[in-house]
């Protein structure tokens, strides 16, 4: 089985499973089964369930950030992050649920991290030690507002989660986000 073809079953098969049961009750197996691809195809292109999960968040919204390249901020970013969580609620729902190694929180952390580093190396601007470890505690508080958001229904609206977001970014690289 070509490896784009078997990568797509299982991000198929992930999708409906997490549509159903949260990450944490999800059997690799199951998973391989819906797929229909063999063990050790499965192993070959991911190590775990928790990366199939977060390889298909990440693939699908980088595809819906492609068809929306003029984003100017975070703030439309995550308005833009939110309505696509919203447009699958269960899916996030029971990825979100899991909060071991591994875990989407863990990801959104790094994922948020990363997007601000490159964002600011785009802009030519290096960031001092301190702006860095900044920089990486706000990816943290971004990381579990979201999280916090999902499992608690969605809820608040996007300007209140954006509001509190923007009171939690330490005053050193607060000129990033502005």
């Amino acid at each position: 089985m070509a490896k784009d073809k078997a990568k797509e079953k299982i991000e198929q098969a992930c999708l409906e499973l997490l549509n159903t049961i949260p990450l944490d009750a999800m059997r690799t197996q199951d998973l391989m089964k819906k797929a229909g691809v063999s063990r050790s195809t499965f192993y070959r292109l991911f190590p775990d369930k928790y990366d199939v999960a977060v390889w298909v968040y990440k693939k699908q919204v980088e595809e819906v950030l492609r068809l929306k390249p003029a984003l100017r901020d975070w703030k439309e970013w995550t308005r833009v992050e939110h309505d696509y969580m919203r447009a699958h609620k269960q899916f996030f729902r029971n990825i979100a649920s899991y909060r071991g190694q591994n875990s989407f929180e863990e990801f959104l952390c790094r994922y948020y991290e990363n997007n601000s580093l490159r964002m600011r190396s785009n802009r030519g601007t290096e960031l001092t030690e301190e702006q860095r470890y900044a920089n990486y505690a706000f990816s943290v508080i971004a990381a579990r507002s979201t999280i916090d958001w999902i499992m608690n229904n969605f809820q608040p609206d996007d300007d209140t989660i954006i509001l509190r977001n923007e009171a939690c970014i330490p005053p050193c690289i607060r000129c990033f986000y502005e």
